[in-house]
Order: structure tokens, then C-alpha cells, then sequence
């Protein structure tokens, strides 16, 4: 592992930013342990603001600890992704829900949102399933901000975090991922809000997160896919009469 070394003024988020870091650069991997004296040395920091920043990372089930062997980053399970999206489904029609009921769409932030579904239709972020996953998630994370909710939308951000430690320890891939599908829905989305149509703004954000589930189940293999609609989270994403595509 390498890090880069941080401020004399450094916080527990910080040193958890940094470990997440390494697991996107696959520096860090499933199985591999979070030594705190080693840790420090390499970011110039005592071992308390590491111990604090590996708790949390040990709350959100990125690491686990584990008797005898301290910190070991985990590998997600398809219910840790489940939890995530299922999460991401009942806060976003909340804080949804919310920013039409303040007519956010008249709200000068809009306008930035717009222009975050923009940039996703760049053919330079389209070619790089990374920055087409930075762009999305952060064209959601302005969507949900319109609400003013700020507790709600502080857990959204959080679990906007966790989604790219599971696509690089999945190894879940979004090269083939239809980009027009994707942007199309988030049209959909951003004009149901725009019209303040409360189903039309429910029915698009649960079919995007559909979808999202669906790519990642696909990324399982068969004898997991096959299984997959008797995980009980399921229920609160997909009906009984859905499919994966």
C-alpha cells in the first residue's frame, strides 16, 4: 500500500477516504489486513485518527474486525448491495418528493443538475465507464440535494461512497452498460421533478434503481442469479412478477 501523506490537521474521515482510495486503485483488496501502526506511518499521523478511521469504515461493512487479525477488508455480498440501492430507493423518493413539494425546479440549482445530466452525454465520459459512474452518481447527488434535507442526503452521499468500493471489488464492470438507457431515465426523472408529477418522478427513480441491481446481479454468478429473487431486500426493489432483463 502506498498513501499519500496527509495535513498535520487530519480527521478520521480522511484516513477512511484514503483506505477507499486504495481499494478503487486495487492497492487494498478482499482479505487484506488494515495494520494501524503502518497505516500511520505512511500518512504521518498518530494511530488514533486510523483506529477512528477504520471503525468507520468497520460501520459501513467495507472492513470487518476480526479477533487476533484486526482490520480485514471485506468482499460485499450481494445483500450489502441490496441494502445500499434499498436504501438509495426509499431516501431518494423522499428527498424526491420533497424538492417538488419546494418547487425546486425553480430553484437556481436546477440548472446545475441539468448541466450534470449534460456532461453524462459527453462522448469522452461515456468512454470511460469510471467517470461515467463519478458523472451519475453525482448528477443523483445534486437531484437529491434540491430537497434541503440534509440528514437525508448526508446517508444518500454515504451510500453514493459505498457503490464504487463494490464495483472495484465486484468487479463489476459498466463497459457495456447502455448509456443511452441510462441517461434516458435520468431525463425522465429530471422532467417528472421539472412538472413536479410525483408517480412519473417514483416510477423513473425505481426503474433506474432497478436497472442498477439488475447490472449488478449480472456481475454474480449463475448459481447466486439464480437464487438471487429469494434474497428477502429483493422484495423492496423488485415485484414478483419483475425480471433482471
Amino acid at each position: 500500500m502506498t498513501f499519500e501523506r496527509l495535513p498535520d490537521l487530519s480527521t478520521a474521515e480522511l484516513v477512511a477516504e484514503r483506505i477507499r482510495e486504495a481499494l478503487l486503485q486495487g492497492t487494498l483488496r478482499p482479505g487484506d489486513r488494515l495494520i494501524e501502526a503502518d497505516i500511520a506511518a505512511e500518512l504521518g499521523i498518530s494511530r488514533g485518527p486510523v483506529r477512528e478511521g477504520i471503525r468507520l469504515l468497520a460501520a459501513e461493512g467495507i472492513v470487518v474486525l476480526r479477533r487476533n487479525r484486526g482490520a480485514v477488508v471485506t468482499s460485499p455480498t450481494f445483500d450489502d448491495v441490496l441494502e445500499v440501492y434499498v436504501v438509495r430507493l426509499g431516501l431518494g423518493l423522499l428527498a424526491l418528493n420533497h424538492a417538488m413539494s419546494l418547487d425546486a425546479a425553480s430553484a437556481p440549482e436546477f440548472d446545475d443538475v441539468e448541466l450534470l445530466l449534460r456532461r453524462m452525454r459527453n462522448p469522452g465520459v461515456q468512454g470511460d465507464a469510471l467517470l461515467m459512474m463519478d458523472a451519475d452518481l453525482h448528477f443523483q447527488s445534486a437531484l437529491f440535494d434540491l430537497s434541503g434535507l440534509t440528514r437525508v442526503t448526508a446517508v444518500l452521499d454515504q451510500t453514493a461512497r459505498d457503490i464504487p468500493v463494490f464495483v472495484k471489488v465486484l468487479g463489476i464492470t459498466y463497459d457495456e452498460l447502455d448509456h443511452s438507457a441510462l441517461i434516458e431515465r435520468h431525463e425522465r426523472l429530471l422532467h417528472a421533478v421539472r412538472q413536479r408529477h410525483r408517480d412519473a418522478a417514483a416510477a423513473a427513480w425505481r426503474d433506474h434503481v432497478r436497472c442498477t441491481v439488475g447490472e449488478f446481479a449480472r456481475g454474480y454468478p449463475a448459481a447466486q442469479f439464480e437464487g438471487i429473487f429469494d434474497l428477502p431486500l429483493m422484495h423492496h426493489v423488485f415485484d414478483h412478477h419483475d425480471n433482471l432483463g
